[in-house]
This record gives C-alpha cells, structure tokens and sequence, in this order.
C-alpha cells in the first residue's frame, strides 16, 4: 500500500474513528485503525466490536492494499506533522512508512487478517432526517438515560417512528425527557433502543448541515453519512411505555424565562452538595420564589417575577440537578411549566416538541 493524502483532511477523518478504539481491547488488532488504499480513495475503519465507524477520504493512490496501524499513535503523530501532505508507504510486514516535509517515522502495525468485518445487515426500515435535527434530539434527551447496570433497556434511548415522527426518549425513573420531531423520509415505523453510547458518539459525527440516514435490521443499526458509515448494535429488549406517567391534564400552565430561570437555578445550587441537593421553588401570584439550604454550608434565595395567575400558592421541591439538566439544552427563550400539586410530575416544554417530565421529591 502507498498513497498519499492531505495531512488536514486525514487528521480530521482519523478523528472521526478513533474516539471507540478502546484501551484495553479483546483482541490486540482492536487498538490498532484499518487503513485500505484502493482507486483514488483511502478507507480507514475502527472497532470495539460494539461500534464500528468507518470513513473515507480522497488519495493518490500509488499501489493499492490495507493494513493497520496503531490509532492512537497515528493520531497523535499526524497532529503534530508540520507539512501539508502525508505520505504512506506500507510494507509486506505491516510496517509503515509515514513522511511528511521533512519528517520521516515508522509505524509498526498488524496484519489485518483479525480485524472484524462490518456486520451482516438486512435492512427492514431506514429514515432520513436532517443532521442538526437529530443531534439535537439526542442532546435533549441523553443526559436522562439510566446510569443502573440492572436496567438494561433504560441505559439506551429510545427512537420510535410512527407515521413519520421520530420520538427520541430516555428516562432513568426519576425523570423522563422526550423529543417528537417529523423525519424526511421514513419506510416504515418500529421501535430500537440505541445504547447510550452510541447515541453520544452519533452526536459527535453529526454536522452543522446535511442529511443523516438510520437503517434498522434486526440487531443493529447502520447510520450513513456523506463520507462516513456507523454501525452498532441495538438494545435487546421492550422499552417500558413512557407515555402512561404523563398526566393527562394539568391544573397550572405559565410560561417562564429560560435565561433568567437557569441563572437562578445555578446561583442557587451554590450551598448545595451531591449530598444535599434539594431545591425549594414556591409560586405565587406574580413571583417566583426560590430557596436552597445546607445546615454544614449555609442558605439562598432570589425571586424572579412571573406571570403566576393563579390565587392559590404551589411549593414545590426538586432535586436542583434533575431541574436544571435540560435548561442547559434547550434553545427556546420562553418555556412553558405544567403542574397540578405538590405530589404530581410536572412538565416542561419548549413548544417546538421537547417535553420533560419531572417528579417533585417528597418532603417530609
């Protein structure tokens, strides 16, 4: 294998796979990044066996063949190479030759025998979506997800299409946060819980533009972009049915600053520790009370003014980090506040299709 291929475009594609290689892998081959040189193009693929990401770039392909290298090490080296061409130069025993200006090394590398193939995928439905759409959908809904090894299905998110609307939903049984959003294409409607981790490195690939398209077959997931392709497996089980803790109507509707709310939220949090985390929120007519107290640290409070029509005062108490978690997602200006009582989920939403559902805590 030789080619040659620019240093910034191949910094950025070695970017795009390295993030899964993992530091202790099962098989020695897994620490290392598949290189193919092949027509005008070069592919480089990564794999934990769970995920694996594959892309490409354009080369000048001198002589064709795969190998592979070890990924951190290449990438460490091409982040520091000062010229503007990379050159590759790979013998029969997987050693590689890498110049760039005036800078010559030799990375020792793996057969490629070993590395995995990508899996065996029969598609049964596939949706389009636009790629800013969908990575904030999963930025709306991922810091939800269950951290409990015991539950599995929770650990992931659930993507749901049903008549051409892309649900994302993630719940750890304290909270539950959802995203409903129309897709561009869709070939049939199903459910698939994603793991969290794939989730989070799907929202790392996607762009500021363009189109992303998922594929569903039986057990995994292939996700397609421009020059990039992932693939993961899916979440066995049923996802439990979110929608039955939804409160079917609710006494107390207002709307409230973003901004202003998440400031208050942060000034507040200051006297709190892991430990002790509630937060006291009191609406009256007008206002919006705030209170925090730590008997070891101390105490705060501040008022925000606020179109509470209501006669009758609602206390409510929330573990603070529960409450803040998506204000700092959202984009919205202006959110909207569902309640009915003290023991009763509350909703927020922001009106474009994001919903989260909170429980206050019991206060005693």
């Amino acid at each position: 294998m030789k080619c040659t291929v620019g240093k910034e475009l191949l910094l950025t594609h070695l970017q795009k796979v390295c993030n899964i290689v993992s530091r202790r892998p099962v098989l020695p081959v897994l620490s290392n990044i598949r290189l193919e040189a092949e027509d005008s193009n070069l592919s480089l693929k990564a794999s934990d066996l769970d995920i694996t990401i594959c892309t490409k770039l354009r080369a000048d392909v001198e002589a064709s063949g795969i190998t592979t290298l070890p990924a951190r090490s290449l990438l460490t080296l091409v982040s520091k190479l000062k010229g503007d061409k990379v050159e590759l130069d790979c013998g029969d025993n997987h050693h590689t030759s890498i110049k760039c200006g005036s800078a010559e090394f030799l990375l020792k590398g793996l057969s490629p025998v070993d590395f995995p193939d990508d899996p065996l995928f029969e598609s049964k439905w596939k949706i389009r979506l636009n790629q800013p759409v969908m990575a904030r959908m999963i930025d709306y809904v991922s810091y939800a997800t269950c951290q409990d090894s015991s539950r599995k299905t929770l650990q992931g998110i659930l993507f749901s299409v049903k008549d051409s609307i892309l649900t994302t939903v993630a719940t750890d049984g304290k909270r539950l946060a959802f995203v409903e959003k129309e897709v561009e294409e869709s070939s049939g409607d199903g459910d698939i819980i994603l793991p969290s981790r794939t989730a989070l490195e799907l929202r790392r690939l996607l762009g500021e533009e363009g189109m992303t398209e998922l594929e569903i077959s039986e057990r995994h997931i292939r996700v397609r972009f421009s020059d990039t392709l992932l693939y993961s497996k899916l979440i066995e089980g049923t996802y439990p049915n979110f929608r039955q803790i939804i409160p079917g109507s609710f006494q107390k509707t207002l709307d409230i600053p973003r901004n202003s709310v998440m400031q208050t939220l942060d000034l507040l949090a200051v006297p709190l520790t892991a430990d002790i985390s509630s937060l006291k929120l009191t609406f009256k007519r007008g206002e919006l009370n705030f209170f925090s107290r730590n008997d070891t640290i101390g105490e705060g409070k501040d008022r925000l003014e606020i179109a509470y029509d209501y006669d009758d005062p609602l206390e409510l108490t929330f573990n603070y980090q529960l409450l803040q978690a998506p204000f700092q997602y959202i984009r919205e200006d202006q959110l909207r506040i569902k309640m009915n009582n003290a023991k009763s989920p509350v909703m927020i939403e922001d009106g474009k299709g994001f919903y989260y559902i909170l429980m206050p805590l019991r206060v005693k």
